[in-house]
């Protein structure tokens, strides 16, 4: 069955080469339809590289990178670090005149490591230390 399937794509490969095998008009149907679509992006590119290399925003990325490592940390879904990493990327990118800048509403989980141990009580009793994963589900009481 496999062959038969092969042997049938084989024979179809030739009358689609260079085009979409989509059905529907909202794709290019070409290679070349593609790659005029890129190249119409060109102007918006260099004004974006423009903007990093040489503008305002010159040096700014290593900058914000340094201020996030440094006083923000780690930014697990739902902490406070996350919450105040938002705040300053939010305030830091309207002061720097950026169009459309604006928070959409997200649901996160959040998870907050508890207090873990582990005893063996078997052959004798030994405190073995462990590390609870992200999310994971406390052991009932009854164990």
């Amino acid at each position: 069955m496999k062959y038969v399937f092969l042997i049938f794509f084989m024979n179809l490969l030739p009358q689609y080469a260079g085009k979409s095998l989509r059905r529907d008009d909202s794709y290019p149907k070409t290679f070349e339809d593609i790659k005029n679509e890129i190249a119409g992006y060109t102007d918006i590119a260099k004004a974006i590289i423009d903007l990093a290399v040489h503008g305002k925003a010159q040096n700014r990325s290593y900058e914000r990178l340094a201020v996030f490592a440094d006083t923000i940390g780690p930014r697990l879904s739902g902490s406070k670090n996350l919450d105040a990493a938002i705040k300053y990327m939010f305030s830091a990118l309207q002061e720097d005149g950026l169009e459309n800048v604006h928070l959409e509403p997200v649901k996160i989980p959040h998870w907050e490591r508890g207090e873990e141990f582990a005893m063996m009580l078997e052959p004798r009793n030994h405190s073995i230390a462990i590390l609870g994963l992200g999310s994971s589900v406390a052991t009932p009481p009854e164990g």
